[in-house]
């Protein structure tokens, strides 16, 4: 997109929704120039230029204690919203009882977000100042709980502009380690914006490699019972799902939910399998003497991409559901691992995320076109970037910093915000019900 498309005119302009459509669906504000794919690290600690200069809708929020910061927080995760800072706006305006379109224009805002308690209600308008005094979005939701209120109201905003629903509420598994006294690792949740967080784990033991299943269950392997198995959490309850002896590692639940793949090493060497979940196996998808784990389904749920050491250093591959076809996906680069597979629709559908090494021994997160084997690096920042997982919608890119926790970011790596402190592995679960 071209930068005067990008800008989004302060006027009224029936062209403007439509922007912010494209800004929200595709992240193209933050165009610039995509950094190299190798050698391209920087300098320690200075500043990585992603150019640009689009900008964003300017948003207003005067909404005051917990509800006012979730909706803030929403709209700059959200990737589409400049937010003003309310710290900015004029008490008049913040006290007003009707909506004083003037007064929010002269402060520079071209869209606001009213919210009021009304009789066990939360009532949210949006305003757009290209379309008039009126609002252009009403909703109302039980004030019980703010989170899922100002959540299902960011999600309504985001279709008014894009058509589709956001992914606020929406959960991101991860694992937190703790050294005091001895080495432990306990699996959490978190919202996407780092609210509500939840403890799927809390034991003295080893447990890793979480992924969040259709229906919401959280798969992982814990060594609780000393061997390394794969158990599931479902509706507060854990249980024991594969019990295989060695490894049953990085269990990964079909979009369609019929089947789990993951890595068993029964036999001697990783491989990835089949199985039912009630742990039976259901079939053998590689039989190579290289290394073969780290699966991921497409969202057709026919095929996986998954990570081999056929080729020397671990690469991304790719095969059908039934194990058939292995092709390999990523040519550069001597280390790429932990691949993710995008469950958007249309072109979002054909990219696979991955963590890969650069020349530079850096660690980023890239992405790949299945098809096209087009390659785009979506980070470039200090420290390790690595496990990217994809929101539901495809739009949005979770991963691990070693400098920062689990990030979220748009799906060009920007707009970069920090959820969880000192987690790693995430993995981003289903829509919210």
């Amino acid at each position: 997109m071209a930068r005067s498309e990008g800008a989004i005119a302060h006027e009224a302009d029936p062209a403007r929704n439509f922007f912010l459509a494209t800004l929200l669906l595709s992240a193209s504000f933050y165009a610039g120039k995509q950094p190299a794919l190798a050698n391209a690290a920087p300098a320690a600690g200075s500043e990585v230029d992603l150019g640009g200069g689009f900008t964003l809708l300017r948003l207003a929020v005067p909404a005051d204690g917990r509800i006012g910061d979730i909706l803030r927080k929403n709209a700059l995760i959200s990737s589409g919203f400049e937010v003003i800072d309310r710290r900015s706006i004029p008490a008049a305006l913040i006290k007003a009882n009707d909506f004083d379109q003037k007064g929010w224009q002269d402060i520079g805002a071209q869209a606001v977000i009213l919210a009021d308690e009304v009789g066990g209600q939360f009532k949210f308008r949006l305003f757009d100042m290209g379309a008039g005094g009126k609002p252009v979005l009403s909703r109302g939701y039980a004030a019980n709980d703010p989170l899922k209120a100002a959540n299902r109201f960011m999600n309504d905003v985001i279709e008014h502009y894009t058509k589709i629903p956001g992914v606020f509420g929406s959960r991101i598994a991860f694992v937190r380690t703790n050294r005091t006294p001895t080495v432990t690792k306990n699996v959490f949740t978190v919202e996407m914006n780092g609210e509500s967080p939840a403890s799927i784990t809390n034991n003295r033991s080893l447990n890793i490699s979480p992924s969040i299943g259709p229906g919401g269950q959280v798969l992982f392997t814990s060594y609780a019972k000393r061997n390394p198995d794969l158990w599931m959490s479902s509706g507060g309850s854990l249980s024991r799902i594969s019990t295989q002896r060695g490894l049953n590692l990085g269990g990964v639940m079909s979009p369609d939910g019929s089947s789990i793949a993951l890595t068993l090493s029964k036999d001697g060497n990783s491989e990835i399998y089949l199985i039912d979940t009630g742990g039976t196996i259901k079939a053998r998808l590689t039989n190579n003497a290289a290394i073969d784990g780290s699966p991921t389904w497409s969202p057709g749920s026919n095929q996986l991409a998954f990570v081999s050491s056929r080729s020397g250093g671990p690469q991304v591959f790719r095969m059908g559901s039934n194990g058939a076809g292995a092709t390999r996906l990523t040519k550069q680069g001597s280390y790429n691992q932990t691949p993710d597979w995008n469950p958007g629709q249309g072109a979002r559908a054909n990219l696979v995320a991955y963590a890969g090494r650069d020349n530079s021994n850096r660690y980023d997160i890239f992405s790949i076109d299945v098809g096209s084997g087009k390659l785009a690096r979506l980070t470039q920042n200090p420290g390790r970037n690595l496990d990217p997982s994809w929101s539901p919608d495809g739009r949005m890119i979770a991963f691990q910093s070693t400098v920062g926790g689990i990030v979220v970011a748009n799906d060009k790596g920007n707009n970069q915000q920090v959820i969880a402190k000192a987690g790693t592995t995430p993995d981003w679960g289903p829509r919210s019900e």
